[in-house]
C-alpha cells in the first residue's frame, strides 16, 4: 500500500499549518510525539520520531531558522498524523503501527535535506550536555 499517496490525499498538510498556527496544540503535539515513540511496535522509528520532534521544536521555538516552512508544513502533518488515532490502520488492531512507522519513514526520507540541514546546524550549535538536556 502506498501510504505517502493516502497521506498526501488526505490532507495532513493542512493539519500541519494549523498545528503550526497554534501554538498551544503544537506543544501539545509535540508532547504526545514524544510519548508514541514509546509505543511498543515504534522501536524501528522512535529515533526517527524523536528527531522530527527535536527539529519541529527548535523551528517553533525560533532556536532553528534556515527551514523551509513548506516542507515543516508537511513534517508537522506527518506528526499529527502520526499520534492521530483516526488513520489508516488504528492503532489498536495488529499491525497497527504500519502506517504510522511508513509515514514517518517516509518524511525522513523525503525531506532528508531538509532534515540533513538541520542535524549539521545541531551538531554545530549544541553542546552534548544540551541536546541530551532537550530529548
Amino acid at each position: 500500500m502506498d501510504y505517502a499517496k493516502l497521506f498526501k490525499k488526505g490532507g495532513w498538510a493542512s493539519m500541519g499549518r494549523y498545528y503550526l498556527m497554534h501554538p498551544k496544540k503544537m506543544k501539545a503535539l509535540l508532547a504526545n510525539a514524544k510519548k508514541y515513540a514509546s509505543k511498543e511496535g515504534m522501536s524501528k522509528a522512535k529515533g526517527e520520531l524523536l528527531f522530527i520532534c527535536q527539529y519541529v521544536k527548535d523551528v517553533v521555538t525560533r532556536r532553528y531558522k534556515d527551514y523551509n516552512l513548506l516542507n515543516l508544513i508537511v513534517i508537522v502533518g506527518a506528526l499529527v498524523y502520526v499520534v492521530t488515532p483516526i488513520d489508516l490502520m488504528p492503532d489498536f488492531i495488529p499491525m497497527g503501527l504500519i502506517d504510522d512507522t511508513a509515514i514517518l519513514l517516509w518524511a525522513v526520507a523525503e525531506f532528508s535535506d531538509e532534515l540533513g540541514k538541520y542535524k549539521q546546524w545541531k551538531a554545530t550549535n549544541e553542546s552534548p550536555q544540551s541536546s541530551q538536556a532537550t530529548t
